[in-house]
């Protein structure tokens, strides 16, 4: 999360995410069902005929077989939350690298479209652009897997990379390579556009994007945080093509860098406040409105991030569905923002969220009482994890390890929220508050403690 840029720095999500938790019980069944599904769609098919025009006053329109088309997507459904999606009036899903080959067969399924990610080096993982055999080898193999997806009419878009300047220095030499693997692309399949996805922008990124990549057809911008003001940034910064929010989402756990985020700060040994769920289907429905909506001729469209569950600091900071299986309000955020209908048994909602002891400092075996109040319209229960806190130091999404559950947590419920014991333990730790609904849906909220050892008086 993390480029060093002016004004926001965005969240970004790996070239390669690899489904961590609750995956696995879906990996046989899409096994077996994508051997099935490909010999359907084995023969080479129509392609879909997909362009971007724009009129004389500079407004753009995607255009697919002839239809103006929004995209209205998201980032990584699984077979498991596919269905929500497509029931929220999703359109679009968003692949990265090889998982195209699972998503592939669900976008056929549910007559979804692919931008399809084109995963290419990153600096920052030991990628050297001045390498050239390695540029060559990584054309050619992006080239075979052009030819090979080509003809598949879900295919909206190429997306060249997924934020490869993150954390880079060689990045002249990075978008010149971008450039040309925009021009192979363009030989191979001149019916679709062709994008590459950054982590934001600002002045420097963008000139260099206009010097040395002049065959891309739009902009894709990973942006976590209010989006009322950068469209109109982006403008002014010389960038007249149109764009497409390729990521957005809650409040990062990296804004808090002195800039106009409303972010609380973090703890004082450096945990993140994460917002809660309801905070952040606020955040959802308010990007796409002011980043999509208000930007016709301009947005192309917006893939919410992620249509299922990621660890990345924490198990729900970024997930929209729950590694149980919970649907949370920021998917139906995006349902009524898509359809116009919330759903019929929306998330329940948390009204109020605030620790006794913000410093969150505690002795071990002390009470720590946070007050809680949620809305539901149906019955709903509370339940109360603590689970140890993050080492990671990753970026850009990479895979994170799991934090480990205490799972002899004591809590109860009070009449103005809970009390829950802290750990013995010393260390750092998070309690998450989860309150569910039978049929799966649920709102989350947590606070960062750091406990130490009780004074042994005599």
């Amino acid at each position: 999360m993390h480029a060093v840029t002016p004004i926001i720095s965005k969240h970004p999500a790996a070239s390669a995410l690899t489904p961590t938790q609750g995956t696995a019980p879906w990996r046989k069944l899409l096994a077996a069902s994508f051997a099935v599904a490909i010999c359907a769609f084995a023969p080479a098919s129509a392609s879909a005929d997909v362009k971007i025009i724009t009129d004389s006053q500079g407004q753009h329109t995607l255009l697919r077989n002839g239809e103006p088309y929004l995209a209205k997507g998201a980032n990584w459904p699984t077979p498991e939350t596919i269905d929500a999606f497509v029931a929220a009036g999703g359109n679009s899903i968003r692949t990265y690298a090889d998982e195209i080959e699972w998503m592939l067969p669900l976008a056929k399924k549910h007559g979804l479209t692919i931008m399809a990610g084109l995963h290419i080096g990153r600096e920052r993982q030991g990628f050297d652009y001045d390498d050239q055999a390695k540029v060559d080898e990584q054309l050619e193999r992006l080239r075979a897997k052009i030819r090979r997806f080509k003809n598949e009419p879900e295919i909206l878009f190429w997306a060249i990379g997924n934020e490869p300047e993150l954390r880079a220095q060689n990045t002249v030499v990075l978008w010149k390579e971008v450039n040309r693997i925009a021009r192979m692309i363009r030989e191979e399949d001149p019916s679709r556009p062709i994008i590459t996805v950054v982590a934001s922008f600002d002045q420097k990124k963008i000139n260099e994007l206009l010097e040395l990549c002049p065959d891309l057809d739009a902009l894709g911008v990973n942006w976590y945080g209010p989006a009322d003001q950068w469209p109109e940034r982006l403008k002014r910064y010389g960038w007249t093509k149109p764009y497409l929010l390729t990521e957005f989402g809650p409040l990062g756990y990296w804004y808090y860098e002195g800039n106009e985020m409303k972010m609380p700060p973090p703890t004082p040994w450096g945990a993140p406040i994460e917002q809660t769920s309801t905070e952040k289907a606020a955040l959802y429905a308010e990007n796409w409105r002011n980043a999509v909506v208000a930007r016709p001729g301009q947005s192309l469209g917006a893939y919410a991030f992620i249509w299922g569950p990621k660890q990345e600091r924490t198990q729900t900071w970024f997930s929209m569905h729950l590694f149980t299986g919970e649907r949370t309000a920021m998917v139906d955020a995006m349902q009524t923002e898509w359809t116009g209908r919330p759903p019929a048994n929306p998330a329940p909602e948390i009204l109020h969220w605030q620790p006794e002891r913000p410093s969150g400092e505690f002795t071990a075996g002390e009470t720590v009482k946070i007050a809680l109040k949620w809305k539901s319209d149906r019955p709903a229960k509370v339940s109360v994890e603590i689970r140890t806190e993050t080492t990671a130091t990753q970026t850009g999404g990479d895979k994170e390890p799991e934090t480990k559950n205490l799972p002899t947590a004591s809590w109860k419920e009070t009449t103005n929220g809970i009390e829950v014991k802290a750990p013995d333990q010393p260390g750092t730790y998070r309690i998450f508050a989860l309150v569910t609904t039978t049929d799966q849906t649920a709102a989350t909220a947590n606070f960062p403690i750091r406990i130490t050892a009780r004074e042994n008086r005599p």
